[in-house]
């Protein structure tokens, strides 16, 4: 029988013949981990020559090990995503001792993306659909910069924890309502909160991750994706919340098991977009009256994936430097930048 002809877009009805390797072994378990991936990131953590790691994801989504879609483009589309849609995956895991168990949560995923059907929506335009998978993307380009420059002899630094998605969902915290009040004599106004009347606001980061660093000091930072399509007024109720939940009231010891929080880092879309968030974090609606607050931290996309230098084709700067993340490009209300591993409220094991 003729191989069947490969479609990029379409599986075939009979696939290739093949046997699974390790490497096929280690690229399921690359995307397990980070649930949606593109080739770029993926053929890089996996190691070894890019051009096998491409022809064995395609072999893999034959199989229907994996699932891959593309978004459209003017004139072509993006690179493959891949994740997992079949439990198939997770027992192929399993069976070689890949995975000790195949936990409800690796399930639900795999369920809740078959149901989904990303795939499908993108060839159909489902924008809703669209700006989770981007949302979801900035989560892993973030995730893929701090395990790729956990893996660099030359930093200090190690990623020693990783969290995302549900085990971080399910939070909230009571914060007293704000009624504002005009300053007697003049026009202006102040925000004050009410002593009685609370509501609740949810508090569930978009990451939850740690980093190690020599003489066993540990820092925890939260993160956050904003791809600029939440209203200002959507931002400050989530802002504040953080705020109450980590800086007020500590509930992150009992709903996240670590201490201090170093950080709330906000990746978000141009510099107008972070001008706005740092006068917002910096509203007494926010930390209070006549309060500063180092909590939040801001940096642009812009400057993980704009081209890299001294390259022969267009490659974003992340994917060969992914240890600038750890760099002074972290930014205060104030406009001072930070690093990942300055040390102020970090904890000594």
């Amino acid at each position: 029988m003729a191989t069947p002809a490969f479609k990029k877009f379409v599986r075939p009805d009979v696939p290739r013949p093949g046997v699974v390797t390790e490497r096929d072994l280690d690229i399921v378990a690359a995307v397990l981990r980070y649930r949606f991936s593109p080739t770029s990131e993926l053929t890089r953590l996996v190691g070894g020559h890019e051009d096998v790691n491409v022809k064995r994801l395609r072999k893999l989504w034959e199989w229907g090990y994996v699932n891959r879609f593309a978004f459209p483009g003017i004139r072509t589309h993006s690179e493959f995503i891949y994740y997992l849609d079949s439990t198939n995956a997770l027992d192929l895991l399993l069976r070689h001792a890949r995975i000790a168990e195949i936990q409800p949560q690796m399930a639900e995923d795999v369920r809740l993306n078959r149901e989904a059907d990303y795939a499908g929506a993108v060839m159909r335009g489902q924008h809703m659909k669209l700006g989770f998978l981007q949302h979801s993307l900035m989560i892993s380009r973030l995730h893929f910069m701090l395990e790729m420059s956990s893996r660099d002899s030359k930093n200090a630094s190690k990623l020693t924890a990783w969290r995302r998605g549900a085990e971080l969902g399910g939070n909230k915290v009571e914060v007293p309502e704000l009624i504002s009040r005009r300053i007697q004599g003049t026009n202006q106004y102040v925000w004050e909160e009410h002593d009685r009347r609370t509501y609740r606001l949810p508090v569930e980061p978009d990451a939850l991750f740690s980093l190690s660093f020599p003489v066993g000091r540990l820092s925890h930072f939260c993160y956050e994706a904003d791809r600029g399509s939440m209203p200002m007024a959507d931002m400050l109720k989530k802002l504040r919340a953080y705020y109450h939940f980590i800086k007020r009231q500590q509930k992150h010891k009992e709903a996240f098991g670590v201490h201090p929080v170093r950080a709330v880092l906000i990746e978000t879309t141009d510099e107008a977009r972070a001008r706005k968030l740092m006068e917002l974090v910096q509203q007494a609606a926010v930390i209070g009256e006549g309060k500063h607050s180092g909590l939040f931290w801001f940096c642009i996309s812009p400057l993980l994936t704009a081209p890299a230098d001294n390259q022969s084709l267009p490659v974003p700067r992340y994917l060969v430097q992914p240890g600038l993340v750890l760099d002074r490009l972290w930014a205060l209300p104030d406009f001072s930048l930070h690093a990942l591993a300055d040390a102020e409220n970090s904890f000594r094991q």
